[in-house]
Formats: structure tokens, sequence, C-alpha cells
């Protein structure tokens, strides 16, 4: 594993952690670009709100083990603003064009079978941003319908006054990285609340894999809005509840069907 920095368009650097597998040729034909391209597809993990690289309790290292496994390359980013990339105000608008970077930076470097794996806000930012060299993408707890949040359970009245004085906030960090706090905005909650599936779901150019059920914090009623939204999908998308009693067999789930997904689509 080798620990990347990439840079953003708005000159934020994101830091990611970056793992090609065992045994992978050192190269084979020419990109458009003329860079090696890579015969291995690679995997970009994203995270969930307020999460980092790893995960909620580390599933996405697990999830990135098992399209190791599989032969894939992986890349698992800190959005920005979280994790170890650097400061910035947590949005949708910032998540998207991080993600978009990131696919750059992977095809730059000969890497052009690319698939999404995100938990979560990160999934709603992935259909949001559509990387080109994206082939497919699996979506897990999805956000993309609109949310009744009771944000003064989320925010003291201190920050609630901030949040009106100032349009800023902040939270402290719990996640084991060194950042102590993450930064929100007014944009922050209308992202999070008022989400469409006729428009977060709209014209995505490639097939997905949705995938409920399996998120400890899942919001509620997203699977009755992402089928709400599914006809708007590719063809070939699938829609999957899961059902499993305990989280680990959940994520071992999920795991299986996002492998044989991608496996299949980036053949």
């Amino acid at each position: 594993m080798s620990m990347v920095r990439i840079d953003t368009p708005r000159g934020v650097t994101l830091v990611g952690s970056f793992v090609r597998p065992d045994g992978t040729p050192p190269q084979d034909g020419e990109s458009g670009t003329g860079v090696p391209t890579r015969r291995e597809g690679v995997v970009l993990l994203a995270h969930d709100f307020l999460a980092d690289r790893h995960g909620e309790q580390g599933r996405l290292d697990l999830v990135s083990a098992s399209y190791q496994k599989a032969g894939m390359a992986t890349l698992s980013i800190d959005f920005s603003g979280l994790g170890e990339s650097d400061d910035d105000v947590i949005t949708l608008a910032n998540e998207a064009e991080d993600l978009r970077a990131v696919s750059g930076w992977l095809a730059e470097r000969g890497y052009t079978r690319q698939a999404i794996h995100a938990n979560g806000f990160g999934a709603t930012a992935a259909l949001l941003a559509r990387p080109e060299q994206v082939r497919t993408a699996v979506l897990v707890g999805a956000v993309v319908g609109p949310q009744s949040v009771l944000w003064e359970q989320v925010f003291s009245p201190h920050q609630l006054d901030e949040l009106a004085r100032h349009g800023l906030t902040r939270l402290v960090d719990d996640n084991p990285n060194p950042r102590q706090w993450n930064v929100l905005s007014k944009e922050t909650l209308a992202d999070f609340s008022m989400q469409e599936p006729h428009t977060t779901m709209a014209e995505v150019p490639w097939p997905v894999l949705m995938i409920y059920g399996a998120l400890t914090h899942e919001m509620p009623d997203t699977a009755a809005d992402a089928q709400k939204g599914f006809p708007l999908l590719k063809d070939g998308s699938q829609l999957v509840q899961v059902r499993k009693d305990h989280p680990q067999e959940a994520q071992a789930e999920v795991a299986r069907l996002g492998t044989e997904w991608v496996t299949r689509h980036l053949r």
C-alpha cells in the first residue's frame, strides 16, 4: 500500500491509500494520452458523511480487500475536509469535484478501467460527479431523496447560532485520525435534506448496483426513494436489499455483491 496525494482544481489536496494487486504486469498497451495503460481495473472507494477513507468500523478496508483479492487495484480517499486531506467545508459539490479529480489522477497513470464503490453521502456524491472514466458503481445506502433531519439533535444551540450568523459551524471529528474538526455549512445541511430522485438519479451514464440495508446508520426511506428513481438509471442497473442479522454478515454480503458486480463490468 502506498499513500498518495492528489490535487483538486480548487487547490485542495486529498490523501488516499493506493493498493495495486500482487503479480500485475508493469504495463500493457498505451492509453489515449500515450501513458502506459493498466490491465487491471481499479476501484475508487468513497466514504460516508463525516467518516474517513477506512469507513465506519473499517468497512471500506474490508471491501477494499475483497476487490484486491479479485485482482483489482483500489484507491481509498479522504474527502476534502475529512481524514488526512486538506481542510475544507464539507459539501456535495466539493466531494463530487474530489471524485472527478481522483478519477482523472488515475487515468493519467493508465488506469482507465474504473469503478466506484461508495457509502452513504459519498454514494450521493458519486451519482452527481459522474467521472468520465468510470464504467460502473456500487452505491451503498445512497441518499437520493429528501430527508427530514432534526438538526437541533445534531447541533448544540451555539452551533445552530453560528450557522445562522456566519453560515458555518464545526463538529468534533471522532474518527481515528489526526483531524480534530469537521466544518459544515448551510449548504451541507441542504445537501443532506433536499435531494430528489428525479434529479439525483437522472442521466447517470453507466449502470449502477444500489444496495440498501447494509449501513448501520442508513438514512430512513432511502430505499423507497431509490425505487422511485430507479427507472431513470441506465439499463442493466440493479437495486438490492440486504437483510442480515449482524453488521458483519451484511458487510460480507456487500463485499461479495460489489466484487461480483465490478468484476463483471470491468472485463
